[in-house]
């Protein structure tokens, strides 16, 4: 179960990945006479550049408040299954309904940036 602000999932969450931000930057200075020089600065991984991204089964109602906590950009605190917690914001990446089976469940996949 993943948890974003009060809302919850419903069972356990699929597909996690991480991406993270290694703020490595390559910077070309050229001199006056044509030739160049490189300087290379190295910040290394910066948390708040990581993107965790899942997929996860919220009712109707959980759905609504997600889409919210997404058009408003809303900071949330956001507790993964791992117990990891940080504040990021929500974005919804994708939606599968189960309209003739269980229209009040929604498989969401999502990505969370933290901040």
């Amino acid at each position: 179960m993943i948890q974003i602000g009060t809302i919850k999932s419903i069972g356990r969450a699929d597909d996690h990945n991480v991406r993270y931000d290694d703020r490595q930057q390559l910077v070309q200075v050229v001199t006056n006479t044509g030739a160049a020089d490189v300087v290379v600065e190295d910040y290394g991984v910066v948390d708040n550049g990581e993107v965790i991204s899942c997929s996860a089964v919220f009712d109707s109602d959980s759905y609504d408040a997600l889409v919210l906590l997404w058009k408003n950009r809303t900071l949330s605190t956001i507790i993964l299954e791992d117990g990891t917690t940080f504040t990021g914001r929500v974005v919804i990446k994708g939606t599968t309904y189960y309209d003739k089976i269980m229209p009040m469940y929604k498989k969401v996949t999502l990505e969370f940036w933290r901040i």
